[in-house]
């Protein structure tokens, strides 16, 4: 039985995300502190995180305030109101599932993360 036509490497050298199979791209990130990404959301994907090196905390929650959609199904704001917040150093993941307004800050340091779309179905 032929479960796919081939095995899919994914580089930490990439510059965007990069499709494999359908539903499925990924790319690796290196964010330099002090940083505070904007409050985003996806209505058609979940984002899972996976911690390659350093600490970063994430915000989830819901957009609030004047929220535009900056392409199909991405959505973007200056506020949230924050529900959770999360930690992250090496070995750690956090899956963000559709919907979920989310935040990433790295106060110290150098931090680098796996970003993982997966499509909802």
């Amino acid at each position: 039985m032929k479960m796919a036509d081939k095995a899919i490497k994914y580089s930490a050298k990439g510059v965007d995300f990069a499709p494999g199979v359908k539903g499925f791209s990924a790319k690796a990130v290196e964010i330099k502190s002090p940083f505070s990404g904007r409050p985003e959301a996806h209505k058609y994907q979940h984002d899972l995180y996976v911690v390659i090196s350093g600490t970063a905390k994430v915000k989830t929650g819901e957009l609030s305030g004047e929220i535009k959609e900056i392409s199909d199904g991405e959505y973007r704001s200056d506020e949230m109101i924050v529900e959770e917040e999360h930690v992250l150093q090496i070995g750690d993941s956090l899956l963000i599932p559709t919907g979920v307004g989310h935040s990433l800050i790295v106060e110290s340091g150098t931090y680098s993360q796996w970003v993982f779309k997966i499509d909802k179905q």
